[in-house]
């Protein structure tokens, strides 16, 4: 993972990979749409996509894994190469296979997106992506566990899904409330410790519990009543 590299531009420069040229032109506008991305370069093939990578320097690689003469996956193993520049890579293919996910993860992708990819689907990633890597720019040394933890998080949390009544900035004291914490909390601590109300702090609980970020589980206190703990999913 190269996220935390800079690359003296604001704009986050994109390669996009696939021997499709249909697909590439898609891709091409849809990721020129998203604010603070700029496709630079398209390759159609896996040699084609290594020339470019040296050539453009992209902050970010679109890869299909299908290419003509070399496997993505191949593709991807040699983009981690000392020779090449630094860059990340999120998978665009039409391989569901766990086995095709799992593989791409050990050579360094650090996403995977189903084809065919919608504009929202992509998008999301994008944003995730952009999130963390202007937390990167914005710390130099990572002095605690949390700050690790937050970035990591950033890749995964669902920006575009999000609703109105929820704040990505309450979201995130919410979520560092419970790192912090250690142990379970109940809504009411939850509350204490962000400074919100407990029907708030119920409400971002559930949401990050739909959401898999949270686990919830009930304790019976000494009266008998049952209370909903909640802590970081570990999952």
């Amino acid at each position: 993972m190269t996220i935390g590299t800079t690359s003296g531009s604001s704009e986050i420069t994109v390669l996009i990979v696939d021997d499709d040229p249909v697909v590439t032109t898609a891709l091409r506008a849809q990721v020129n749409r998203v604010p603070g991305f700029k496709v630079i370069g398209i390759a159609h093939t896996g040699r084609a996509a290594l020339a470019a990578a040296v050539r453009f320097a992209p902050r970010l690689i679109l890869l299909d894994l299908h290419l003509p003469d070399l496997p993505g996956l191949e593709v991807a193993h040699q983009l981690r190469r000392p020779n090449q520049p630094p860059a990340d890579v999120i998978v665009i293919s039409g391989k569901k296979e766990a086995g095709a996910v799992r593989a791409a993860m050990q050579r360094g992708a650090i996403y995977y997106l189903i084809k065919p990819t919608r504009m929202g689907t992509l998008e999301q990633a994008l944003s995730r992506y952009a999130a963390a890597v202007d937390q990167f720019a914005a710390t130099e040394t990572m002095d605690e566990q949390q700050e690790i933890d937050r970035i990591f998080r950033s890749l995964h949390l669902d920006q575009a899904a999000r609703p109105k009544s929820i704040s990505p900035e309450t979201e995130q004291t919410v979520l560092d409330a419970l790192e912090t914490a250690g142990a379970d909390l109940s809504a009411n601590e939850v509350a204490e410790a962000v400074g919100i109300s407990r029907a708030t702090a119920r409400r971002y609980l559930e949401y990050l519990s739909d959401r898999g970020h949270v686990e919830v589980g009930l304790r019976y206190g000494p009266k008998g009543r049952p209370q909903h703990r909640y802590w970081i999913s570990t999952t």
